[in-house]
């Protein structure tokens, strides 16, 4: 029965999505991504958390008509209650979001470029350059999308993104 749960939670989850939701909440809610959720909590055998986020996987996917159709009120209940899943499997297991390290480092690069252009234009012509500031902003975003888009293909070789 182990191996045959990912199989069956997938099942579940397209039934209730048949019956219940349009092909707009589908996508807007992300429901496949409970698909890939539940495959990576199947992989964590060991952990006792996962265990329990399996029971609570399965609560969701069978209250889906209540928590995305009702009201605000139970579709913020279901936002929290699949990223308190995600939130675990983040920080006891490494499984990050899809493009989670490009934007990551693309923000963080640019604006190290951001700030080593404003020193380079006050250093080098004591007044705003624009050209120089743009160029080091972009360079900064441009190396920050490389090195983050080649540890997000690091991490889907290992299995761990969502």
């Amino acid at each position: 029965m182990e191996n045959n749960w990912v199989e069956e939670i997938s099942i579940k989850i397209d039934r209730q999505a048949e019956k219940y939701l349009s092909v707009k909440d589908y996508r807007f809610y992300q429901i496949g991504k409970l698909k890939r959720i539940a495959k990576l909590l199947d992989q964590q055998r060991a952990c006792l958390e996962c265990k329990y986020a399996k029971v609570e996987l399965e609560c969701i996917i069978d209250e889906l008509d209540r928590l995305i159709n009702q009201s605000g009120v139970n579709r913020s209940e279901y936002e929290k209650r699949v990223e308190k899943i995600l939130n675990h499997l983040k920080t006891k297991h490494g499984v990050y979001q899809i493009h989670h390290f490009t934007y990551t480092y693309s923000t963080i690069y640019t604006l190290g470029g951001v700030v080593f252009g404003l020193f380079l234009t006050y250093g080098l012509f004591y007044s705003f350059n624009p050209a120089i500031f743009f160029l080091c902003a972009g360079v900064g975003m441009i190396v920050g999308n490389v090195l983050g888009n080649r540890k997000d293909k690091e991490y889907k070789r290992k299995g761990k993104q969502l």
